[in-house]
């Protein structure tokens, strides 16, 4: 990773010189600077993790809460909230809103898994890998698995879902896919 990083810092550079717009040689130092943050921060294992697994891992989220009272006392607490993170409440993505010259705290509900379904949905799903008769078995099923897969459908009841872990915070959740029908 140190390699790929030197790399693209070299095409930053590069290109930075030979860019005559102001603008646009602002925004390759951001990028530059944005690299450096990753790399003196201790990221770099982190960042290539996303990657090399990105597109096929849920969405990323920083922390998971049973309720919205867990995530809102999370949220006070926290000395820096980090503004523009996921979190999931109840396994619902929420956008973390932080204004520091002000101290304004917000959690956002969005729309990300439903995306990220939808996308997984329109790709076709798999065969199931495991089939249950109840939410009950599926959710224990995927508690027991010491290591589970990124994304996996199972079936409950003949309808397809998805079992995904969010390996940055070690969650598992169940989410149905957005159609319905018999596994094949």
């Amino acid at each position: 990773m140190d390699r790929l990083f030197q790399d693209v810092q070299g095409l930053l550079g590069r290109t930075l010189h030979n860019t005559p717009s102001p603008e646009e040689k602002e925004l390759f130092r951001i990028a530059a600077a944005a690299l450096m943050f990753i790399s003196e921060t201790g990221r770099i294992l982190s960042f290539e993790d996303y990657l090399q697994h990105g597109k096929e891992d849920p969405p990323y989220a920083v922390a998971a809460f049973k309720t919205r009272e867990e995530a809102d006392t999370w949220l006070r607490k926290h000395s820096e909230p980090p503004h523009g993170a996921h979190i999931l409440i109840a396994d619902e993505y929420h956008l973390v809103a932080y204004r520091r010259e002000h101290d304004i705290r917000g959690l956002l509900k969005l729309p990300v898994i439903e995306h990220y379904l939808e996308e997984l949905a329109r790709r076709g799903p798999t065969t199931p890998v495991a089939s249950f008769s109840t939410r009950e078995a599926a959710i224990a099923w995927l508690q027991s698995q010491p290591e589970p897969p990124r994304n996996a459908f199972i079936s409950i009841s003949g309808k397809y879902h998805v079992a995904l872990y969010h390996r940055l915070i070690n969650h598992r959740a169940l989410y149905p896919l957005p159609m319905t029908g018999e596994p094949g």
